[in-house]
């Protein structure tokens, strides 16, 4: 059922970051890029219902938004409008029949405290959808059984095809979406899992916090030296977020019918004059490799599956959340920039409000 108006609902104060300006393409996003507004929160129209933000999630992609005429997934966000991004929150007021005040909801909530919400296609399941049994605290519904955990989930099986006793390499293994591919890698069976992580403190976190068995700091001038001596046998598994010339070196290394699962290319992705692609792709060939781009969105079917995996290796204790999380609306655009910055550690989210 509908749950009743609330009054005094427009009284509430919506703060919001709207989009300012545009970066340079290789220019990192920040507050200069944003304006801070405050109204009046919007009211719910038919068959729509009002969600309270709790949780933001930055991620890289939403640097994309703010560049008109990039490739990304979904158009830039237009000067003078809510800057795109997604959250958990909870509805406050419904107008819909089958969203009930109270329930949580995952969705495409912007930087605002309020947004207007309405049910969308099965198709857009990781971008909007109703939990029916949040797990605590909420924000693990942002991250570990998120978009984050998913892309790590469905990456490895999906795109990598990871089987038992597969050596792994994972690039950006600091980052969300690497925080999580090494620990799920291991769990699937991994003889060996090495991460890829920029200065000796995010390494020693990896081997010591997330259980990589050994991590590489990429930004030594050995990489290849590195990559020969940790997979002396070739890696039969790739999960890469970075592109550039750590693909081009890890291309090098690769095992007989190794698999490469393309998740990002950041390294490249916001250059003026990006560099051509990678020179070894002819390892492809001579070890039958396969390089596979995949997107989190095509798997939403087994989405609730994954999820329910995700969430017992979490109680057993097998699966840390790994959660860099900041306080505060105000802090978005920091927390943005803080995802190239290599300033974070794990899966960046910002709180709004209390559970």
């Amino acid at each position: 059922m509908a749950s009743a108006n609330v009054a005094g609902m427009s009284e509430l104060l919506n703060r919001q970051w709207r989009v300012a300006g545009y970066p340079a393409p290789e220019e990192i996003p920040g507050a200069a890029q944003f304006q801070w507004c405050e109204e009046p929160a919007p009211e719910p129209g038919p068959d729509e219902f009002l969600v309270k933000t709790i949780c933001l999630a930055p991620g890289p992609a939403q640097r994309g938004y703010l560049l008109p005429g990039s490739s990304s997934l979904f158009p830039p966000v237009e000067l003078g409008q809510i800057m795109r991004g997604r959250g958990v929150g909870r509805i406050v007021q419904s107008r819909h029949p089958d969203y009930a005040e109270g329930e949580i909801f995952v969705g495409s909530l912007g930087w605002q405290d309020y947004s207007v919400q309405r049910p969308r296609g099965a198709e857009f399941v990781f971008s909007t959808s109703r939990i029916d049994q949040p797990a605590e605290p909420l924000s693990l519904e942002l991250g570990m059984l998120g978009q984050a955990g998913a892309t790590a989930y469905f990456g490895l099986t999906e795109a990598a095809a990871i089987q038992p006793g597969d050596a792994v390499l994972v690039s950006a293994a600091a980052g969300g979406v690497g925080s999580m591919a090494g620990q799920l890698a291991r769990l699937m069976g991994a003889r060996q899992v090495v991460g890829l992580a920029g200065g000796p403190e995010k390494c020693a976190w990896l081997v010591d916090e997330l259980g990589y068995h050994a991590a590489i700091d990429y930004r030594r001038d050995d990489l290849d030296e590195q990559l020969e001596e940790a997979f002396p046998d070739g890696i039969d598994v790739f999960f890469d977020n970075v592109g550039g010339e750590i693909l081009n070196t890890a291309l090098n290394h690769l095992a007989l019918r190794a698999r490469v699962a393309i998740c990002g290319f950041i390294a490249t992705n916001y250059l003026e004059d990006p560099k051509c692609g990678p020179i070894n792709y002819r390892r492809l060939v001579e070890k039958r490799a396969r390089m596979q781009g995949f997107i989190v969105f095509d798997f939403w079917e087994q989405f609730p599956a994954a999820r329910e995996k995700l969430l017992a290796w979490y109680k057993a204790g097998k699966l840390r959340h790994c959660q860099d999380e900041e306080q505060g609306l105000e802090n978005m655009p920091h927390c943005l920039a803080s995802l190239f910055t290599g300033a974070n550690r794990g899966i960046k989210l910002c709180r709004v409000a209390p559970d």
